[in-house]
């Protein structure tokens, strides 16, 4: 894998140590984390002793099983992101008109 700007400036450990200490914090164990996503405990491991940085799909998949929801902040203020979001989820198919928006 070519190694970019998110995993050559360390970005990705941060985002790394706090699903590890949100899952500590719930009480979550590794193996738990290995059980409910597939994956084998070594690699969680790996993955938050931070000598491993995962792909999107497997930060999401271990996000998701600790019940983690991850949301984007515009930084100048100037974005409104409520709408792209709901936009996005309806492109998705995720909003049916019969559920209340976020």
């Amino acid at each position: 894998m070519k190694e970019g700007k998110f995993t050559k400036d360390g970005q990705w450990k941060l985002l790394v140590l706090i699903l590890r200490k949100i899952a500590e914090s719930k009480g979550i164990s590794q193996q738990e984390i290995a059980n409910r996503t597939g994956l084998k405990r070594s690699n969680v491991s790996r993955m938050f002793n931070l000598l491993y940085c995962p792909n999107l799909r497997t930060f999401i998949t271990i996000a998701k099983s600790i019940e983690v929801n991850f949301f984007f902040e515009d930084k100048e203020g100037t974005t409104e992101l409520n709408k792209i979001f709901e936009a996005a989820m309806t492109e998705l198919g995720r909003r049916p008109d019969k559920l209340p928006m976020n």
